[in-house]
């Protein structure tokens, strides 16, 4: 079982800008972020209250015991310094900590607890695409913080079956599901609304004014708003990469497209000249380490389309760099015969009914064995095995003495059956790979497999 975490709130976005200034009004009207004159203006503590902002504090001690929470010096700089601003010169409400924490879960999302912690996952992180659709995404979790939504939220909801309901929801979602999520929450000892609010989010009217104060506060920090519009632009394309057995509330695509029209009709009324989005190499380059992370857990938890993806940008910002090379191969070799974006039939409810079995039902092995009976499949696996080894190579020609390379390169003869080329990369490993490695049993062990392989008569 992976330790990923899954779940909560669903966010998302699509970055197309550039760095380059898109086109705004000559008279753009002023803009400014002010105290909330609906029920958070006026909000009172109440001891159901208290007890809430309690089991948001077990939660945050859960992500950190559980290690959970991204610790990289320069991301969390960068995610801090773009939460600090779009914080601005607010009042910090009574009984909140703003805190901004990077999530290890490759689902893309962000939420916020009532206590002031934001967390943005490594999946929404390595979506998006510029620092001001970062900042959106803070910026509409800011929102729910300020306007005591979690609190509010809490007092309206007591349905224990509609509870229920949830939980049996979320543990359909098997595939990088929200099983660690809801054992977190059972160890944390969390209310039944956290569980709601977590997996599908809150009120169509809360979300819609956390939209809107989450554009006020970025404009006001100044950061373009059209980054948002494009934001969800991006969730919708994204949502169509990997099969999801149970959508979230955020993947409703007309609600997606109403919220884009609404972010690029504040932007048209709002957009200031000076408004910045960003370098999209600056923002790779800040969030690298999340995208790293994610490609892995993408990998591991069988989301290989959007492995390849995620790596495919890193090699494309980065070409000299084998670690990401060496990723790009891992993602093409674990895509199998799978095509690197779906196929038209996939979109077909008999598609959508063979993927449900597939993800469901099946294992990794043998899905990829049911996909191999066809010979357009069997032609894919041919494809993506030589892209991934035209990856590894390209690793190791930028620098012989990455060890990984040629580990990864002899994982992928074994699984051709190149027993030669697989020993001789086997064997630059175990020269290369520090004696302390405790891969070192395992790969010689491989080393001999392959070597009695090689040896043994064809059949």
């Amino acid at each position: 079982m992976s330790r990923i975490l899954t779940a909560i709130f669903l966010f998302a976005s699509f970055g197309l800008l550039e760095a380059q200034q898109a086109s705004v009004p000559s008279q753009p009207t002023p803009i400014g972020v002010h105290p909330s004159e609906g029920p958070g203006a006026a909000f009172q503590f109440t001891k159901a209250d208290t007890n809430l902002r309690a089991e948001a504090d077990a939660i945050d001690a859960q992500f950190e015991n559980r290690a959970l929470v991204l610790h990289d010096p320069g991301l969390q700089a960068f995610v801090d310094t773009v939460g600090k601003r779009v914080l601005g010169d607010r009042p910090v409400p009574e009984k909140v900590t703003y805190r901004f924490l990077v999530l290890c879960d490759p689902t893309v999302n962000a939420f916020a607890l009532p206590n002031g912690s934001v967390y943005i996952t490594t999946g929404l992180l390595a979506l998006l695409e510029s620092e001001a659709q970062l900042a959106g995404v803070l910026g509409h979790e800011t929102a729910h913080i300020y306007e005591r939504h979690p609190y509010l939220e809490n007092r309206s909801i007591r349905k224990k079956t509609v509870v229920s309901e949830i939980i049996a929801a979320a543990a359909a979602f098997v595939p990088g599901g929200y099983a660690a999520w809801l054992a977190t929450a059972a160890t944390a000892n969390i209310s039944t609304l956290l569980l709601v609010e977590s997996i599908y989010g809150y009120s169509r009217e809360m979300e819609s004014q956390a939209d809107r104060d989450g554009l006020a506060a970025m404009t006001v920090a100044g950061y373009d708003p059209r980054a948002m519009a494009v934001a969800f632009e991006l969730l919708d394309q994204d949502r169509t990469l990997e099969y999801e057995p149970r959508p979230t509330f955020y993947h409703d695509h007309p609600n997606l497209t109403k919220r884009r029209e609404e972010a690029l009709a504040f932007a048209d009324a709002h957009t200031p000249a000076s408004s910045r989005i960003g370098l999209k190499m600056d923002y790779v380059n800040a969030v690298a380490p999340a995208i790293v992370f994610n490609i892995n857990a993408d990998i591991e938890s069988r989301r290989p389309r959007t492995a390849v993806a995620r790596a495919t940008r890193l090699v494309d910002a980065f070409p000299g760099d084998p670690q990401y090379q060496v990723l790009l191969g891992d993602s093409y070799r674990t895509l199998g015969a799978k095509t690197t974006v779906p196929t038209p039939d996939e979109f077909t409810p008999d598609g959508e009914n063979k993927q449900r079995k597939q993800v469901l039902k099946m294992t990794e092995e043998e899905e990829q064995k049911a996909l191999l009976k066809t010979p357009e499949s069997q032609g894919t696996l041919r494809e993506n095995q030589a892209k991934a080894e035209k990856a590894f190579l390209a690793a190791i020609e930028r620098n012989p003495e990455y060890a990984l390379a040629y580990r990864e390169l002899g994982f992928l003869y074994q699984d051709e059956s190149r027993f030669a080329d697989a020993a001789i990369n086997y064997r630059h490993y175990l020269q290369l790979a520090a004696d302390t490695s405790l891969d070192r049993l395992r790969i010689g062990r491989r080393l001999a497999e392959v070597e009695k392989l090689q040896a043994a008569p064809p059949h």
